[in-house]
């Protein structure tokens, strides 16, 4: 392999993170850098500069520093450019790409909606879908716990919570997926499009006939220091795709652990009480959110020992930064009950507002299934897995399993 060093002026690099064995085990990788330095330059001649960040040290560094900014107009760059060195021409801007004043005063406005009180208030009804789709998933003869399960309970639940109906469920997963796809294309430009003219449409909708829901209260005219429609657009456009996507694959990633260490699987089945320590230590193995988004250097700096320069795009590998080996002991290995310490979620100012929804979700949703199945296997090789393409995100596309369902004798098979 060869890659950037952090001193030189450039590598193949690039070409390695979009690769087919990137795709399926990004971690061989990450860890060769990990050893190797702080910084990699991802190509020479990238518009902008472009460095994968690396190790746990230099992650929480960069997602903490004030000299490091989420606006590219502030490094000296023109607005909106994208992880994949291209401009965002259809760019909203929401918490994700926005610093404090600003960011601080959108995150208050919202995180009403994600106190302990409010998470716990959702957990009976979250318990009820998930129950539901689980029950219908296990009744097929081919189970497939993504489309069928994993991805269902997150739209479900933040779908609820937002006010949004369930009845596009097909055309929000499809925009979600190419919004956080890493080619540029025309149907990530569609799905912008229809996205956000989807959530003004409603946005208007909740002023006119208001709810229970937190779009409803977001869009309230009389609450002082009310969003903007623009920032109200953004805002639930980041509560939908970061409340359904990273999710998802959360609970994916746990459901194909689960099928791949069958004593892990009598353990948690035995006493569901470590079901939330068990999601912990997959949200550090095999986290959701593979790389932070884009960040800009305001001003030359060094990472650990590598220098930055004004203008550079810094990529956070929080993959990279959970499987450090300066931070964790034997970081390829899953322990129950290791203590805290990972960043899958973020670090700083911009960690994420929903981290408890998704532990809550992810925790019902693994409690629901081992209460109705004995046993679960992978039903193909695991080097047949599909996982999501791309830098930012990490998730299987679909997991077929054979399960014995509780008080049923007969497997179903995929």
């Amino acid at each position: 392999m060869t890659t950037s060093t952090p001193d030189d002026k450039g590598g193949p690099l690039r070409a390695e993170l979009e690769g087919a064995a990137f795709q399926a085990d990004p971690h061989a990788l990450l860890r060769q850098l990990t050893d190797s330095g702080a910084a990699h330059r991802c190509e020479p001649d990238d518009v902008p500069p472009q460095l994968l960040i690396t190790g746990y040290d230099a992650a929480r560094q960069v997602l903490t520093d004030p000299r490091v900014s989420k606006r590219s107009e502030r490094a000296g760059l023109e607005p909106g450019w994208l992880m994949s060195g291209v401009r965002d021409e259809i760019g909203i801007d929401y918490m994700l790409t926005v610093d404090p004043p600003d960011h601080t005063r959108l995150r208050r406005l919202v995180t009403r909606a994600f106190t302990p009180q409010q998470i716990e208030a959702l957990r009976p009804r979250t318990q009820e879908m998930a129950g539901r789709f689980a029950d219908a998933v296990l009744a097929q003869e081919t189970p497939e716990l993504i489309d069928g399960f994993a991805a269902r309970v997150p739209i479900a639940v933040i779908c609820e919570l937002l006010g949004v109906p369930l009845d596009d469920w097909d055309r929000f997963r499809w925009a979600s997926e190419q919004i956080v796809s890493p080619v540029a294309g025309s149907d990530r430009e569609e799905a912008y499009v229809w996205m956000s003219g989807y959530l003004a449409e409603l946005i208007a909708a909740k002023r006119a006939d208001p709810g229970q829901d937190l779009l409803s209260a977001l869009a309230d005219d009389t609450v002082e220091d009310r969003l903007t429609d623009p920032e109200l657009v953004g805002m639930a456009f980041l509560l939908l795709i970061a409340g359904y996507e990273t999710t998802a694959d959360l609970i994916g990633a746990v459901l194909l652990g689960l099928a791949q260490q069958p004593y892990l699987f009598e353990v948690l089945r035995a006493d569901p009480s470590l079901v939330p320590a068990a999601v912990e230590e997959f949200l550090r193995l095999d986290g959701p959110v593979l790389t932070a988004t884009e960040r800009f250097a305001t001003e030359d700096m060094r990472v650990g020992e590598v220098p930055v320069r004004r203008g550079d795009m810094l990529l956070v590998s929080l993959a990279a930064a959970d499987r450090d080996p300066a931070r964790f002991e034997e970081p390829d290995s899953f322990r129950l009950g290791r203590s805290a310490g990972h960043v899958a979620f973020g670090h700083g100012v911009h960690h994420c507002l929903g981290a408890p929804l998704a532990r809550m979700e992810a925790t019902v949703a693994i409690t629901v299934m081992l209460e109705r199945v004995e046993s679960l296997e992978l039903a193909v090789d695991a080097a047949d897995l599909e996982w999501v393409p791309g830098l930012l995100m990490r998730g299987v596309r679909r997991l077929p399993v054979s399960v014995v369902v509780a008080g049923n004798s007969n497997s179903r098979l995929c």
